[in-house]
């Protein structure tokens, strides 16, 4: 039987029950591939966790599979669909994205792990699967590593090229629906890349490593298009970018947000930038003209309060930037979003004090400021990397250790304090708290009475702890956090005032 099969696959990343972005790995991989006269079969196990009668179907004309993970919770999907195939067929089983272009030697060892693809993927994929079809060997394609006589094999991938090169996705293969989510601001939102990569080289972030500190944007009418069908098709009424940096290009963010107004689409949309180079590059008129535009969320890097721990890392900006930001913001009704990073492995988590009070400082600015609060965690392929090896870090042996090392997970053992019940305390509960409106954020309809009388009980506590800086004896808030955390152990429930619970 013919041997015509190619099966790409996107490990969940979320709780079952739970979706989160469209699945653009498998788009990407998808578009390099469809003019080869093969069958290719997408599965999402966001949607489709019940994906062996699949296997089943084509197991005989398998050609190969492929999948896409990054270093985390999708691991545990990726593994075990590695291993359903293996019981199926001994077609080759391909592994790439983040976490195979960052250890692809150890990701090879594993015996459901044939091949991997590191880097930006596309032709090293294209040019894998050509030679399979044809039974040609695969050595000597850059980016793509390989078993051979018992030792791993890996080249060097090719230089980045230019996003544009590559076909258009296809998003008519996905059901757009499925990846619609609720968010603080609109009813019915959907993620969406206008570019990928950033010119900044923060030394605990792999993007610098593997774009080499490139910005590659899509053409602004490609953009408008797309997002066209997506309201046609799913009735979105927003939008988010997931870019690394949405705002590197100064020419390209003000055509983009003269387009959005022309197009009439009416969505709404939020993005990401770096604090420090959105202050230089936009005034005033500017962050007015992206508000007209849609913008009401921009999310920052803040990533510490402590500006020492910002110029070992190379930030490039500083806290007074992140202040100024949240200020900037405000004056134009776009909601600032700070993500920041405490327990960083040079001073065993003297830097959360700071960190916490540039957010206190940055909420009492804005009671509308959101804010994420994570462990430092270390990647591999990060400048940061050794340092945490030498402070005591002790990577994970196998693929299949990777799974819990998050930035939510990670527990750092050069600190002696753990930090988790006053990271819960001050991120879901005093900060979402001192927001008097905090209830009108909440995305589910039901709950919204109850947290409305929470919020009002609560926000005259947290407003003054957050006035005076004082968050010694939380006695209010470890009450109540432990009633929440009693509820969703016999509930078997995971609610949170804030983003995530810091606590197993």
């Amino acid at each position: 039987m013919e041997k015509n099969v190619v099966v790409l696959f996107y490990p969940s990343a979320w709780p079952e029950g739970a979706r989160g972005r469209i699945p653009y790995a498998l788009l990407y991989l998808e578009r390099m591939v469809r003019d080869l006269g093969l069958e290719i079969v997408l599965i999402d196990e966001q949607v489709q966790r019940a994906y062996h009668s699949v296997l089943e179907n084509v197991k005989e004309r398998l050609l190969l599979v492929a999948v896409s993970a990054m270093t985390g919770d999708q691991i545990v999907g990726g593994v075990r669909f590695s291993k359903s195939v293996r019981e199926v067929s001994d077609c080759p089983i391909i592994w790439g994205g983040w976490h195979p272009t960052l250890l692809p030697e150890q990701t090879l060892r594993e015996a459901y792990v044939d091949i991997v693809v590191i880097g930006q993927g596309e032709y090293a994929f294209q040019n894998l699967v050509k030679r399979i079809q044809c039974g040609a060997e695969i050595q000597g394609i850059p980016g793509v590593g390989y078993k051979r006589e018992g030792e791993c094999v890996v080249t060097p991938p090719a230089q980045f090229v230019d996003i544009n090169e590559f076909p258009r996705n296809d998003h008519r293969l996905l059901d757009v629906n499925n990846y619609v989510f609720k968010s603080s601001y609109a009813e019915r939102c959907v993620g969406y890349f206008c570019s990928h990569g950033c010119p900044h080289h923060c030394a605990f972030c792999c993007v610098a490593t593997i774009y080499g500190r490139k910005w590659y944007n899509k053409g602004v009418d490609e953009i408008i298009e797309d997002l066209r069908y997506f309201k046609e098709s799913a009735e979105i009424d927003s939008v988010t970018f997931d870019d690394d940096n949405f705002f590197v290009n100064r020419e390209f963010a003000l055509e983009f947000s003269k387009k959005m107004i022309e197009s009439k689409l009416g969505l709404l949309w939020d993005t990401s930038a770096h604090a420090a180079t959105f202050l230089k590059n936009f005034s005033d008129d500017d962050v007015e003209l992206f508000y007209r535009a849609g913008c009401r969320q921009i999310y920052v890097g803040a990533e510490s309060g402590d500006q020492d721990i910002l110029d070992l890392i190379s930030k490039g900006t500083t806290v007074d930037d992140n202040l100024k930001f949240v200020k900037l913001l405000k004056r134009h009704k776009i909601i600032p979003m700070l993500s920041t990073m405490v327990c960083f492995p040079v001073d065993s988590g003297e830097d959360v004090d700071q960190t916490i009070d540039m957010v206190r400082r940055a909420k009492l600015l804005d009671p509308n400021l959101r804010a994420r609060i994570f462990f430092y965690t270390p990647y591999p392929g990060t400048e940061l990397y050794d340092k945490a090896i030498a402070a005591g870090f002790k990577p994970p042996a196998r693929l299949e250790d990777w799974p819990s090392h998050t930035l939510r997970k990670f527990k750092a053992p050069w600190t002696q304090k753990d930090f988790r019940w006053a990271m819960e305390v001050f991120a879901n509960f005093y900060f979402p708290l001192c927001n008097p409106r905090f209830y009108e954020s909440i995305p589910i309809a039901k709950l919204k009475p109850l947290l409305f009388v929470i919020n009002k009980v609560f926000f005259p506590i947290a407003f003054l702890r957050f006035k005076y800086n004082y968050f010694r004896l939380p006695f209010e808030a470890k009450m109540f956090l432990k009633c929440l955390q009693f509820y969703n152990k016999v509930m078997n429930k995971n609610y949170s005032l804030g983003f995530e619970s810091y606590l197993d």
